[in-house]
């Protein structure tokens, strides 16, 4: 949730591509899954869709937490685990199937009683919370690596809309009501 970044280019996530100096990531990959070709890796869908993202420093840690544990596993694989780069992989270092994420969320949501979670959700989560605390647009659609500014504005409207009439409750206290 707190990269904005689309399923497939959280998968495509490389460790070459996590800066720990800048706490950011490059998406600059992305993973696809065709019948017809079966999982493969490719650009993101357009230039805006290759971005750096900062991430806090929380989630950095995780990360080095993280790559630490994947080295020692790596280890413990011996030759069955060939190396890609992936952040996120299979036990073998293969790149994950995309479905993979929907169908863990989906067991984890029927094991503690939640409704149905899209991976997308996350990624909705994270523009409507920094749209509704008044970040601008086009932080935001740079963040999710839309095509344009007015993109983003069309998707999350309802919470744009929300947040001026918040801002409008705001102005109301200032400039009208009596203390």
């Amino acid at each position: 949730m707190i990269t904005g970044a689309r399923r497939g280019e959280v998968l495509g996530l490389k460790w070459d591509k996590v800066d720990f100096e800048r706490n950011q990531i490059y998406i600059c990959n992305s993973i696809q899954y065709r019948p017809d070709i079966g999982v493969y890796e490719e650009s993101p869908k357009t230039e805006t869709s290759i971005r750096f993202v900062t991430l806090p420093l929380e989630t950095m840690q995780l990360l080095r937490q993280y790559r630490a544990w994947q080295s020692a596993e790596r280890l413990r694989m011996g030759e069955y685990y060939q190396d890609h780069g992936f952040v996120f992989s299979q036990d073998n270092g293969q790149p994950m199937h995309p479905d993979s994420v929907k169908r863990w969320l989906n067991k984890f949501s029927a094991r503690h009683d939640l409704p149905h979670i899209h991976p997308h959700s996350f990624r909705h989560t994270m523009a409507s919370l920094l749209l509704y605390n008044r970040v601008d647009n086009v932080s935001v659609s740079k963040r999710l690596g839309h095509s344009s500014v007015s993109f983003t504005e069309n998707v999350y409207a309802h919470v744009i809309e929300e947040a001026d009439q918040r801002n409008a409750d705001i102005l109301a206290d200032i400039f009208l009501k009596k203390a």
